[in-house]
């Protein structure tokens, strides 16, 4: 029997597809108030927000007559009509928020608007208005959610432990506080405030207190058309996307466009992890579509290969900077969890200071370059209580970001050479740190790619020829991989039976590497971009034969003609396997090390 669904018994089902948690709830809360025009957002939870949930704003509030019509499903004040749809400018617009938590819990709105001299209490259970009546208030709206899923109680026995329901809410309100800085915010967890920020504008401010672990080793300002930010240097990773953090006109979304333009925008210069990185993109509202997912969390642009281009413009210009060179050795001992939260609640503006000898260590490595491990982003709520009140506490000199500056190799003085390994440059304020075997991979790798792009790719002609055989899968194939062949200088045609001869090799490949480099490419050529892997991968392994090793002992006109062939690179700044080339100390880092600073 097919029936219609009574309104009461739709609406939880409905509801379940807003309000999945305690953060969903929380999130739609604070883009209402942000919409609102709030100046200030104060958010209170307890028990993870499965129990009580608090947002106060600031904002214009909702008069006496529309505050019922404010919770009725699909009642909105940002869209009228479908052609709005195209247009959105706003964090909310369905009308379904409001609608969807009272649907599930024990609500109390209290608001008012500047020019009434009264406001209105609400008081809804289960999405059914229970009290209506008029009270003094202050301008804004304050919302209190108490019993969430009081009435869906299957929904209820899903909820994470309060530590995990509260660590997903403060993380929201972090990343909001982020993208709004000039909003002042404040989050309070069973009665503890965790943190207040001024909302004074600076974006940056609130990433240095807030995301020690992303902002630690400090960031560099990125700026395109579409997009502005800050972004890691490549040899600060994390282990998690945790500290990516995306802003499209405002709204916090996750993309797997903008990770690949950030991926793109490194130019293979991350070795492990992922980069850390602060977005804000805007576009035209007609050119996203921000209805594709229930929470708005996923977006789809129009012109997305614009989008990415622009944002992996703006990322590979900050990173071949200065600033994008990897610092040599962590600023600071990481102090434990006790001790950081000992010194947020007492405010002190301590200096930890780095041991020289772990400066010296850090010069004895041998062909490779250890990233320093990142610190993740607490994962509980108590946890997550160790930061500090955003009060624009003084910036050293370590952490105020420096308007990037072309890196320019003519201001280096060779200074030395350690360890048979290690060539040492001196600029203005800094000290550079060269490995001369990734140095010398990167320019044997750019010398073969740019030999592989421009050549005509005549065949070499063989004394003896040869003959490889693939399998049936791929020799039905061969009309998708024998042309590139051709083209990258083979001399090389079907002999039957799953079987070709080559008659002719590259140039720049010896008789062994060729045959085992087309057998590859060959293997390779049903996977996704797996052709192109394989020229990459050999022209890799090509370049660090070829190489100097570590050990290998350099003369200063060898070094000179190293450093000079290094600056032509149009990467000089990591190995094709993405460790990097040389590392930067700055003479701030020295000093503090000898306890000057």
């Amino acid at each position: 029997m097919i029936r219609v669904l009574d309104s009461f018994v739709a609406d939880k089902i409905a509801a379940g597809e807003v309000i999945e948690r305690p953060v969903s709830a929380v999130k739609e809360l604070i883009e209402n108030s942000i919409d609102a025009g709030a100046g200030s957002i104060i958010v209170e939870i307890r028990g993870g927000g499965k129990s009580y949930i608090r947002v106060t704003d600031d904002g214009c509030g909702i008069s006496f007559d529309e505050a019922e019509t404010a919770f009725l499903r699909h009642a909105t004040s940002k869209i009228s009509g479908i052609a709005d749809l195209d247009n959105i400018i706003s964090l909310g617009f369905r009308g379904e928020a409001l609608a969807s938590i009272s649907a599930v819990s024990r609500l109390t709105m209290v608001t008012r608007r500047a020019e009434d001299m009264s406001g209105v209490k609400l008081v809804l259970h289960g999405g059914r208005v229970v009290s209506k009546e008029r009270t003094g208030c202050n301008t804004g709206t304050t919302v209190i959610v108490e019993d969430l899923f009081y009435n869906t109680p299957a929904r209820r026995k899903f909820m994470k432990t309060d530590a995990r329901e509260a660590s997903s809410i403060i993380e929201l309100i972090q990343q909001y506080a982020v993208c709004y800085a000039g909003i002042r915010f404040m989050m309070i967890n069973n009665g503890m405030t965790l943190f207040t920020t001024n909302g004074d504008g600076d974006p940056y401010a609130v990433i240095r207190t807030l995301y020690p672990s992303i902002a630690k080793n400090g960031l560099i300002p990125v700026e395109n058309e579409h997009v502005k930010g800050y972004v890691s240097d490549p040899g600060s990773t994390m282990s998690t996307r945790k500290g990516q953090l995306f802003f499209v006109n405002g709204r916090l979304v996750s993309s797997a466009v903008i990770e690949k333009a950030l991926d793109e925008g490194y130019l293979g210069r991350i070795f492990s992890g992922f980069p850390a990185a602060v977005l804000f993109i805007e576009a035209e509202p007609c050119d996203i579509d921000v209805n594709i997912h229930p929470g708005k969390q996923e977006i789809r642009f129009l012109r997305q290969d614009e989008v990415r281009k622009d944002i992996s413009e703006a990322v590979s210009k900050a990173v071949m900077t200065d600033s994008g060179v990897p610092k040599g050795f962590v600023n600071s001992i990481e102090k434990s969890p006790e001790k950081q939260l000992n010194d947020s609640v007492q405010q002190k503006n301590e200096t930890e200071q780095t041991s020289i000898r772990e400066f010296l260590k850090s010069l004895d490595r041998h062909d490779s370059y250890e990233m320093p491990e990142a610190v993740e982003t607490p994962e509980t709520a108590e946890e997550t209580a160790v930061y500090a009140p955003v009060s624009s506490p003084v910036k050293t000199e370590a952490e105020v970001i420096r308007k990037p500056a072309l890196f320019d190799f003519a201001d280096l003085a060779f200074k030395g050479y350690v360890f048979n390994t290690y060539i040492i440059m001196q600029g203005k304020d800094e000290l550079y740190i060269f490995d001369q075997h990734a140095a010398h991979e990167r320019i044997f790798y750019e010398k073969f790619m740019r030999g592989y792009n421009n050549s005509a790719h005549s065949p070499q002609p063989v004394l003896t020829a040869f003959t490889i055989n693939v399998s049936n899968d791929v020799y039905s194939m061969s009309g998708e991989w024998l042309g590139d062949l051709i083209r990258m200088g083979y001399d090389i045609e079907d002999f039957g039976d799953c079987t070709f001869i080559v008659r002719g090799i590259p140039s720049y490949m010896s008789v062994g590497e060729a045959e085992g480099f087309a057998r590859g490419y060959a293997e390779a050529a049903g996977e996704a971009g797996g052709s192109n892997r394989v020229v990459i991968d050999k022209l890799i392994t090509k370049s660090c034969k070829s190489a100097v090793k570590a050990h290998d002992v350099l003369s200063e006109h060898e070094i000179t003609d190293l450093m000079s062939e290094l600056a032509k690179c149009d990467n000089p700044y990591s190995c094709p396997h993405g460790r990097p080339t040389f590392i930067r100390v700055s003479s701030y880092d020295i000093e503090r090390s000898f306890r000057r600073k």
